[in-house]
């Protein structure tokens, strides 16, 4: 049964890339819709797991709303990353994200400094100086030629590096402070400041446009939603059967091949010799971090 969930978790990240990509293909517009949608999906599949049973508390309050910031970010600058640059570097990229909550628990969580740490930190090092340093390519996009790398992408990947990474750390926290409990209110929570925040970005940013982007993103943005919640809800039911340092490796590696097959099959995207080196070195950061 572990392995099944393991599956459908790296399938469900798999399809909230996709979502994003092919909506940014075919539409290219509407990302705080996008987003909102996403949300609302995220958030049903919370309240049909509580099976209406909820407790929430005011204290819950500062965590939720550290997680709508961070989660908010990583959602919004992934979509925008993706529709900008390659699936595939950014993928592993935001893979790394796993770097924020390491650290962290170095510091606040009194863990212990390894040698995997260590090793996995020099990996990712030489993974990334392989990326950006291999020559710019261009890829079709809707019939136009654009880099792969640009200066846009370069900070929405960051951005998105950063929200992921903070949504762990938050997440963690809430569970350390409630004793594993409120999960549930907590996410839907967090959830609902994501949804009125998008909806009032869409009204300020969107304005006229916003009905249509709604009704274009829909399909797209509520698979990706459900996903999402789907793979944070499988997580937990895998943290109590399985050790993370089994369980985090097999989702990122598995997550990022997933990913880069599509970006090479489906999207057609070229990486260099030296960029799908720095690829695998990646993954292979990944695991050792895990461990």
């Amino acid at each position: 049964m572990n392995a099944l969930y393991l599956i459908l978790i790296v399938l469900g990240i798999t399809a909230q890339h996709v979502t994003k990509k092919r909506y940014s293909q075919k539409n290219g517009g509407g990302t705080y819709s996008f987003a909102a949608i996403s949300a609302l999906a995220a958030m049903l599949v919370f309240f049909v797991i509580s099976g209406g049973s909820l407790h929430f508390q005011a204290s819950l309050l500062l965590y939720a709303l550290g997680f709508a910031i961070t989660y908010r970010c990583s959602i919004l600058f992934t979509y925008l990353a993706i529709t900008e640059g390659p699936l595939s570097i950014t993928s592993l990229i935001t893979s790394y994200s796993l770097l924020i909550p390491a650290v962290y628990g170095l510091i606040a969580w009194g863990e212990k400094f390894d040698l995997y740490f260590l090793i996995g930190i020099v990996l990712l090092a030489v993974s990334i100086f392989l990326i950006r340093m291999a020559p710019g390519k261009t890829e079709e996009s809707g019939g136009e030629q654009k880099k792969q790398f640009t200066a846009k992408w370069l900070i929405c990947v960051l951005l998105a590096f950063v929200g992921s990474g903070g949504c762990t750390v938050v997440q963690r926290e809430q569970q350390i402070a409630f004793e594993g409990g409120y999960k549930n209110e907590f996410m839907i929570l967090a959830l609902v400041f994501v949804l009125i925040s998008m909806l009032v970005c869409g009204l300020v940013f969107e304005k006229k446009q916003m009905p249509q982007n709604l009704k274009n993103s829909a399909p797209m943005a509520a698979i990706g939603g459900l996903a999402n919640g789907g793979v944070n809800y499988l997580v937990m039911i895998l943290s109590a059967r399985m050790d993370a340092s089994q369980m985090f490796p097999i989702i990122s590696a598995g997550g990022i091949l997933m990913a880069s097959i599509l970006s090479m099959t489906v999207y057609k995207e070229k990486l260099s010799t030296l960029q799908k080196i720095g690829l695998l070195l990646g993954i292979a950061s990944i695991v050792v971090l895990n461990l």
